[in-house]
């Protein structure tokens, strides 16, 4: 008896929409410089707008990091490091462009990444319908490349900003607030003081949800400021914070919670004894290993990403 051989598709003749689905699980760098340079097949799917609304270069796998990041390092060296990661941002976003047009409206950078004037200028001219933004730990761009972003970015309505120390300008909030209208949802990393405070709340008025987590707190005095200013906030999460300064943990007194409440409708806070992601800063000899850990996380869920 002849056996009848069974015909198997072939990879390129796969139907395009569950190539789609597969490559959905891919990267962007392998779409980009791997799947989409299989065939003609694979290179029109990759093409496909459903594989491009979120930009997310968050994945550490995009970037070599070679230096032990728990040790006591320079700040040279970490930046030198950084610099000479696996992919620069202006190549993936190079890349990237090339199959993604201007579909993108979510772009999520790297913690680690390093990105100058040109990266971000390429970032908004290609991609300018950007709604949620999320900028790496290393971002020190001049107000010209600040103003050219934001203008490009009219619609964006949620920003997630990594610095570990907010220096004085190093976050033009004033260029943003301008240009970015609709940005009702922001988040801190890092360290809070009385400057940024005031910055939000001269520039950002529109603000409804405003997260903290894990930030480091100057005074009682920067909560209270943005509570009483930020007319619309109506979520505010503090949820894993610290006080630089112990006497300002009157923010957790049953007095200061009721009326905060009652200005903002959500406060969200830890019990602080007992939180296990409290007791993970000491786990950390480096505080932006603690923040890359949890950066992407959080309680108010238009801020997770």
């Amino acid at each position: 008896m002849v056996k009848r051989s069974r015909k198997f598709p072939s990879w390129e003749n796969m139907d395009r929409d569950i190539l789609a689905k597969i490559f959905e699980r891919l990267n962007v760098m392998d779409i980009t410089v791997g799947a989409s340079r299989v065939c003609v097949t694979w290179f029109l799917v990759a093409h496909q707008k459903s594989l491009w609304k979120t930009v997310n270069l968050a994945n550490p796998q995009l970037v070599d990091f070679n230096y032990p990041r728990l040790q006591s390092l320079r700040f040279q060296t970490q930046y030198v490091n950084v610099r000479q990661g696996l992919y620069h941002p202006r190549k993936i976003l190079i890349e990237i462009t090339k199959f993604s047009s201007t579909v993108p409206t979510n772009l999520f950078f790297n913690f680690y990444s390093y990105i100058e004037d040109e990266d971000l200028n390429i970032a908004a001219e290609r991609m300018p319908n950007i709604r949620k933004l999320v900028l790496p730990r290393w971002c020190n761009l001049s107000e010209n490349s600040y103003r050219f972003a934001f203008s490009q970015w009219k619609n964006l309505h949620t920003l997630i900003i990594s610095p570990l120390y907010y220096l004085k300008g190093i976050v033009k909030f004033r260029v943003i607030g301008e240009n970015c209208t609709n940005l009702t949802n922001l988040k801190l990393s890092g360290c809070v003081d009385q400057y940024v405070s005031e910055e939000i709340v001269r520039y950002l008025p529109k603000l409804k949800r405003l997260s903290m987590r894990c930030c480091v707190i100057e005074t009682i005095q920067e909560v209270s400021l943005l509570i009483t200013c930020l007319q619309n906030l109506t979520i505010l999460n503090l949820s894993h914070c610290m006080f630089r300064f112990k006497s300002n943990d009157t923010l957790f007194e049953e007095g200061f919670i009721k009326t905060a409440t009652q200005k903002i409708g959500t406060l969200i806070m830890c019990s602080k004894v007992g939180c296990r992601l409290c007791e993970d800063r000491c786990l950390f000899l480096e505080s932006y290993a603690f923040y890359e850990k949890h950066y992407q996380n959080d309680e108010i869920k238009e801020l997770e990403f």
